[in-house]
Protein backbone atom coordinates (compact mmCIF):
# COMPACT_ATOMS: atom_id res chain seq x y z
CA UNK A 1 0.00 0.00 0.00
CA UNK A 2 1.42 3.34 -0.98
CA UNK A 3 1.48 6.30 1.37
CA UNK A 4 -1.20 8.96 0.92
CA UNK A 5 -0.02 12.31 -0.33
CA UNK A 6 -0.13 14.91 2.43
CA UNK A 7 -1.64 17.82 0.56
CA UNK A 8 -1.59 21.53 1.15
CA UNK A 9 -3.96 22.94 -1.43
CA UNK A 10 -5.14 26.51 -1.41
CA UNK A 11 -8.76 25.39 -1.29
CA UNK A 12 -11.14 22.57 -2.06
CA UNK A 13 -13.31 22.23 -5.14
CA UNK A 14 -16.95 22.72 -4.21
CA UNK A 15 -18.11 20.71 -7.23
CA UNK A 16 -15.84 17.77 -6.38
CA UNK A 17 -16.90 18.00 -2.74
CA UNK A 18 -20.59 17.74 -3.65
CA UNK A 19 -20.09 14.86 -6.11
CA UNK A 20 -17.98 12.81 -3.69
CA UNK A 21 -20.32 13.65 -0.80
CA UNK A 22 -23.38 12.42 -2.71
CA UNK A 23 -21.52 9.26 -3.76
CA UNK A 24 -20.44 8.52 -0.17
CA UNK A 25 -24.00 9.10 1.04
CA UNK A 26 -25.39 6.71 -1.56
CA UNK A 27 -22.85 4.02 -0.60
CA UNK A 28 -23.74 4.45 3.07
CA UNK A 29 -27.50 4.16 2.49
CA UNK A 30 -27.02 1.16 0.19
CA UNK A 31 -24.84 -0.60 2.74
CA UNK A 32 -27.08 -0.09 5.76
CA UNK A 33 -30.56 -0.28 4.22
CA UNK A 34 -30.15 -2.83 1.43
CA UNK A 35 -27.15 -5.07 2.10
CA UNK A 36 -26.40 -4.56 5.79
CA UNK A 37 -23.26 -6.69 5.98
CA UNK A 38 -21.70 -4.14 3.63
CA UNK A 39 -21.93 -1.63 6.49
CA UNK A 40 -19.44 -3.71 8.45
CA UNK A 41 -17.15 -3.75 5.43
CA UNK A 42 -17.62 -0.01 4.86
CA UNK A 43 -16.78 0.79 8.50
CA UNK A 44 -13.76 -1.53 8.37
CA UNK A 45 -12.42 0.11 5.21
CA UNK A 46 -13.00 3.62 6.60
CA UNK A 47 -11.28 2.83 9.92
CA UNK A 48 -8.37 1.10 8.18
CA UNK A 49 -7.84 3.97 5.72
CA UNK A 50 -8.11 6.54 8.50
CA UNK A 51 -5.60 4.68 10.65
CA UNK A 52 -3.16 4.48 7.76
CA UNK A 53 -3.55 8.21 7.07
CA UNK A 54 -3.10 9.19 10.71
CA UNK A 55 -0.12 6.86 11.24
CA UNK A 56 1.50 8.32 8.13
CA UNK A 57 0.83 11.92 9.18
CA UNK A 58 2.26 11.36 12.67
CA UNK A 59 5.60 10.48 11.13
CA UNK A 60 6.00 14.09 10.04
CA UNK A 61 6.76 14.93 13.68
CA UNK A 62 8.67 11.73 14.36
CA UNK A 63 5.86 9.70 15.96
CA UNK A 64 6.33 6.15 14.69
CA UNK A 65 3.23 3.95 14.58
CA UNK A 66 3.49 0.74 12.56
CA UNK A 67 1.11 1.32 9.69
CA UNK A 68 0.56 -2.29 8.58
CA UNK A 69 -0.72 -3.70 11.91
CA UNK A 70 -2.59 -0.45 12.62
CA UNK A 71 -4.42 -0.73 9.30
CA UNK A 72 -5.24 -4.44 9.58
CA UNK A 73 -6.19 -4.18 13.25
CA UNK A 74 -8.45 -1.18 12.64
CA UNK A 75 -10.39 -3.18 10.07
CA UNK A 76 -10.57 -6.28 12.29
CA UNK A 77 -12.14 -4.49 15.25
CA UNK A 78 -15.37 -3.87 13.28
CA UNK A 79 -16.49 -7.52 12.92
CA UNK A 80 -15.13 -8.18 16.42
CA UNK A 81 -17.47 -5.52 17.85
CA UNK A 82 -20.43 -6.51 15.67
CA UNK A 83 -20.30 -10.23 16.42
CA UNK A 84 -18.66 -10.09 19.86
CA UNK A 85 -20.36 -7.04 21.36
CA UNK A 86 -18.65 -4.89 23.97
CA UNK A 87 -16.36 -7.72 25.08
CA UNK A 88 -15.18 -8.41 21.55
CA UNK A 89 -14.73 -4.68 20.97
CA UNK A 90 -12.44 -4.12 23.95
CA UNK A 91 -10.49 -7.37 23.52
CA UNK A 92 -9.79 -6.40 19.90
CA UNK A 93 -8.79 -2.85 20.85
CA UNK A 94 -6.40 -4.07 23.55
CA UNK A 95 -5.00 -6.66 21.14
CA UNK A 96 -4.30 -4.01 18.49
CA UNK A 97 -2.45 -1.77 20.96
CA UNK A 98 -0.43 -4.75 22.21
CA UNK A 99 0.43 -5.77 18.66
CA UNK A 100 1.56 -2.22 17.81
CA UNK A 101 3.75 -2.05 20.93
CA UNK A 102 5.35 -5.42 20.16
CA UNK A 103 5.85 -4.48 16.51
CA UNK A 104 7.52 -1.18 17.39
CA UNK A 105 9.69 -2.85 20.05
CA UNK A 106 10.83 -5.39 17.47
CA UNK A 107 11.66 -2.58 15.02
CA UNK A 108 13.78 -0.83 17.64
CA UNK A 109 15.52 -4.08 18.55
CA UNK A 110 16.43 -4.68 14.90
CA UNK A 111 17.73 -1.12 14.49
CA UNK A 112 19.94 -0.44 17.52
CA UNK A 113 21.68 2.55 15.93
CA UNK A 114 18.66 4.66 15.00
CA UNK A 115 18.49 8.06 16.65
CA UNK A 116 15.10 7.55 18.30
CA UNK A 117 16.00 4.30 20.06
CA UNK A 118 15.69 5.70 23.56
CA UNK A 119 13.30 4.70 26.30
CA UNK A 120 11.57 8.09 26.19
CA UNK A 121 11.01 7.95 22.44
CA UNK A 122 9.84 4.34 22.66
CA UNK A 123 7.22 5.33 25.24
CA UNK A 124 6.16 8.20 23.01
CA UNK A 125 5.63 5.80 20.11
CA UNK A 126 3.67 3.41 22.33
CA UNK A 127 1.44 6.29 23.44
CA UNK A 128 0.93 7.31 19.81
CA UNK A 129 -0.14 3.76 18.98
CA UNK A 130 -2.71 3.78 21.78
CA UNK A 131 -3.94 7.19 20.60
CA UNK A 132 -4.47 5.97 17.03
CA UNK A 133 -6.45 2.94 18.22
CA UNK A 134 -8.63 4.87 20.68
CA UNK A 135 -9.20 7.83 18.39
CA UNK A 136 -10.07 5.85 15.27
CA UNK A 137 -11.12 2.17 15.24
CA UNK A 138 -12.37 2.07 18.84
CA UNK A 139 -14.71 5.03 18.45
CA UNK A 140 -15.79 3.85 14.98
CA UNK A 141 -16.68 0.44 16.41
CA UNK A 142 -19.49 1.99 18.48
CA UNK A 143 -21.37 2.14 15.17
CA UNK A 144 -21.16 -1.66 15.11
CA UNK A 145 -22.57 -1.89 18.65
CA UNK A 146 -25.53 0.22 17.52
CA UNK A 147 -25.99 -1.76 14.33
CA UNK A 148 -26.14 -5.12 16.13
CA UNK A 149 -29.17 -4.05 18.20
CA UNK A 150 -32.49 -5.66 17.37
CA UNK A 151 -35.22 -4.07 15.25
CA UNK A 152 -37.18 -3.36 18.43
CA UNK A 153 -34.24 -1.31 19.68
CA UNK A 154 -33.98 0.53 16.33
CA UNK A 155 -30.28 -0.25 15.91
CA UNK A 156 -30.20 0.57 12.21
CA UNK A 157 -32.36 3.64 12.81
CA UNK A 158 -29.91 5.03 15.36
CA UNK A 159 -27.02 4.68 12.91
CA UNK A 160 -28.90 6.31 10.04
CA UNK A 161 -30.18 9.06 12.35
CA UNK A 162 -26.85 10.11 13.82
CA UNK A 163 -24.79 9.85 10.62
CA UNK A 164 -27.39 11.76 8.59
CA UNK A 165 -27.69 14.43 11.28
CA UNK A 166 -23.91 14.83 11.49
CA UNK A 167 -23.81 15.07 7.69
CA UNK A 168 -26.44 17.85 7.84
CA UNK A 169 -24.45 19.65 10.53
CA UNK A 170 -21.25 19.47 8.48
CA UNK A 171 -22.81 20.20 5.09
CA UNK A 172 -24.94 23.19 5.99
CA UNK A 173 -22.26 24.59 8.26
CA UNK A 174 -19.73 24.36 5.43
CA UNK A 175 -21.95 25.65 2.60
CA UNK A 176 -23.66 28.52 4.40
CA UNK A 177 -20.52 29.38 6.34
CA UNK A 178 -18.63 29.58 3.07
CA UNK A 179 -21.23 31.95 1.56
CA UNK A 180 -22.32 34.06 4.53
CA UNK A 181 -19.58 33.49 7.11
CA UNK A 182 -17.96 36.66 8.44
CA UNK A 183 -17.28 36.08 12.15
CA UNK A 184 -14.58 33.53 12.96
CA UNK A 185 -15.43 30.93 15.59
CA UNK A 186 -11.97 29.59 16.49
CA UNK A 187 -9.38 31.31 14.27
CA UNK A 188 -6.46 29.92 16.23
CA UNK A 189 -7.49 26.32 15.54
CA UNK A 190 -9.68 26.31 12.41
CA UNK A 191 -9.64 29.67 10.59
CA UNK A 192 -12.50 28.81 8.22
CA UNK A 193 -15.08 27.98 10.91
CA UNK A 194 -17.55 30.84 11.38
CA UNK A 195 -20.41 31.65 13.75
CA UNK A 196 -22.75 31.89 10.77
CA UNK A 197 -21.79 28.37 9.77
CA UNK A 198 -22.36 27.20 13.36
CA UNK A 199 -25.86 28.71 13.33
CA UNK A 200 -26.63 26.87 10.08
CA UNK A 201 -25.35 23.66 11.65
CA UNK A 202 -27.59 24.14 14.70
CA UNK A 203 -30.72 24.66 12.59
CA UNK A 204 -30.04 21.81 10.15
CA UNK A 205 -28.97 19.41 12.91
CA UNK A 206 -32.05 20.19 15.03
CA UNK A 207 -34.47 19.62 12.15
CA UNK A 208 -32.80 16.33 11.20
CA UNK A 209 -32.59 15.02 14.78
CA UNK A 210 -36.21 15.90 15.59
CA UNK A 211 -37.51 14.26 12.41
CA UNK A 212 -35.55 11.06 13.02
CA UNK A 213 -36.49 10.97 16.71
CA UNK A 214 -40.21 11.18 15.97
CA UNK A 215 -40.44 9.07 12.81
CA UNK A 216 -37.71 6.44 13.27
CA UNK A 217 -36.68 6.20 16.92
CA UNK A 218 -40.19 6.53 18.42
CA UNK A 219 -39.09 9.30 20.77
CA UNK A 220 -40.71 12.61 21.71
CA UNK A 221 -39.86 15.73 19.72
CA UNK A 222 -38.04 17.25 22.67
CA UNK A 223 -35.66 14.27 22.70
CA UNK A 224 -34.70 15.37 19.20
CA UNK A 225 -33.45 18.65 20.65
CA UNK A 226 -31.31 16.77 23.19
CA UNK A 227 -30.08 14.45 20.45
CA UNK A 228 -29.25 17.41 18.19
CA UNK A 229 -27.40 19.27 20.96
CA UNK A 230 -25.32 16.19 21.83
CA UNK A 231 -24.43 15.53 18.20
CA UNK A 232 -23.65 19.19 17.55
CA UNK A 233 -21.22 19.35 20.47
CA UNK A 234 -19.64 16.03 19.43
CA UNK A 235 -19.36 17.02 15.76
CA UNK A 236 -17.88 20.46 16.46
CA UNK A 237 -15.48 18.99 19.02
CA UNK A 238 -14.39 16.28 16.57
CA UNK A 239 -13.91 18.79 13.77
CA UNK A 240 -11.88 21.18 15.93
CA UNK A 241 -9.87 18.32 17.46
CA UNK A 242 -8.76 17.09 14.04
CA UNK A 243 -8.06 20.67 12.94
CA UNK A 244 -5.79 21.03 15.97
CA UNK A 245 -4.01 17.76 15.13
CA UNK A 246 -3.47 18.84 11.52
CA UNK A 247 -2.30 22.25 12.66
CA UNK A 248 0.28 20.68 14.97
CA UNK A 249 1.44 18.37 12.16
CA UNK A 250 1.56 21.24 9.66
CA UNK A 251 -0.83 19.71 7.10
CA UNK A 252 -4.12 20.91 5.62
CA UNK A 253 -5.58 17.49 4.84
CA UNK A 254 -4.67 14.01 6.05
CA UNK A 255 -4.42 12.88 2.43
CA UNK A 256 -5.85 13.58 -1.02
CA UNK A 257 -7.78 10.33 -1.42
CA UNK A 258 -11.25 11.99 -1.49
CA UNK A 259 -11.43 14.86 -4.04
CA UNK A 260 -12.97 17.96 -2.52
CA UNK A 261 -12.82 16.49 0.99
CA UNK A 262 -9.18 15.67 1.60
CA UNK A 263 -8.62 12.34 3.30
CA UNK A 264 -10.83 9.74 4.95
CA UNK A 265 -9.96 11.23 8.34
CA UNK A 266 -11.26 14.59 7.14
CA UNK A 267 -14.69 12.97 6.74
CA UNK A 268 -14.56 10.86 9.90
CA UNK A 269 -13.57 13.67 12.27
CA UNK A 270 -17.16 14.61 13.22
CA UNK A 271 -18.54 11.07 13.07
CA UNK A 272 -16.06 9.55 15.52
CA UNK A 273 -17.15 11.33 18.75
CA UNK A 274 -20.76 11.41 17.52
CA UNK A 275 -20.79 7.59 17.36
CA UNK A 276 -19.78 7.37 21.02
CA UNK A 277 -22.31 10.01 22.09
CA UNK A 278 -25.12 8.26 20.19
CA UNK A 279 -24.24 4.93 21.77
CA UNK A 280 -24.35 6.48 25.24
CA UNK A 281 -27.77 8.08 24.56
CA UNK A 282 -29.08 4.79 23.20
CA UNK A 283 -27.86 2.95 26.30
CA UNK A 284 -29.52 5.48 28.60
CA UNK A 285 -32.85 5.09 26.82
CA UNK A 286 -32.58 1.28 26.79
CA UNK A 287 -32.06 1.24 30.56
Amino acid sequence: MTSPVISKPAGRSLKASIIVGVLLGAIFLLSILVVQWLMILLAAVAAAAGAFELSTALRIKGWRVARFPATIGSAAIMPAAYYGGELGQWIAAFGIVLALVIWRSFELWLQPKVADRTFRHALRDFAAAAFVVIYLPLTTSFVMLLLRRSDEEHGTGWVVAFITTVAMIDTFGYLLGRVFGKHKMAPGVSPKKTLEGLLASIIAGSISAILFSVTVLNQAWWFGLIFAAALLVAAVFGDLAESLIKRDLGVKDMSSWLPGHGGVMDRLDSILPAALVTYMLCELIAR
